[in-house]
């Protein structure tokens, strides 16, 4: 796994072993033929922001996932994702001293001219106001004439999406970010959800 660290935002890739975001994208075609997930203008009532975009959300427990090589994929996701926490605590070492989990994915299809185009953070009132970190996993690689970035306003930074790319950033108002729009015939998958303060 290679790590790349600049303005908070950790940047991992590598981080999965070969195959295993595209099972997580032939699940969850899988689980959305099923009936499985929403439509997030819909589920989130975003109807002016999010258009093209449909999503399935878990406390991983709650999907039905097909295994990966003989082992869960809930499991495999959630190994691959403490590595990354762990050597971004390491990085950042404030954070070992503070009760934060993550039991949560919310996966993400985006179509041509989809995505959530407004500038966000990821803390708010409410459920929101404990989220310490965020956490966004690319499954697959646009081309760069695709677009779909995941853009940081503060730090005049995008990042394009690049399968089997895991980032971590904060979730404050300090990095707030959006999702640039899809071009042309593609669709971006990723994985996303948060660490929350316990």
């Amino acid at each position: 796994m290679n790590v790349e660290y600049k303005d908070f935002i950790g940047v991992f890739s590598g981080v999965y072993p070969d195959g295993f975001c595209e099972h997580l994208i032939t699940e969850f075609e899988r689980s959305q033929s099923l009936g499985v997930g929403v439509d997030r203008q819909k589920g989130e009532g975003a109807l002016k922001h999010v258009k093209n975009d449909y999503q399935i959300c878990s406390n991983g427990k709650n999907v039905n996932f097909e295994p990966f090589k003989g082992e869960n994929t809930i499991d495999v996701f959630f190994n691959g994702l403490q590595e990354c926490f762990k050597a971004y605590t390491n990085e950042f070492s404030c954070l070992q001293n503070i009760d934060i989990r993550c039991n949560n994915i919310k996966m993400q299809k985006t179509s041509s001219g989809g995505g959530y185009h407004v500038w966000h953070g990821e803390q708010g009132n409410g459920d929101h106001a404990n989220r310490g970190l965020v956490y966004m996993l690319y499954l697959n690689t646009l081309p760069s004439e695709a677009n779909g970035e995941t853009e940081f306003l503060y730090q005049q930074r995008r990042i394009n999406p690049v399968g089997n790319t895991m980032v971590l950033w904060p979730a404050a108002f300090t990095h707030t970010h959006r999702g640039n729009p899809v071009y042309g015939d593609h669709t971006k998958y990723i994985v996303t959800g948060w660490f929350y303060h316990e």
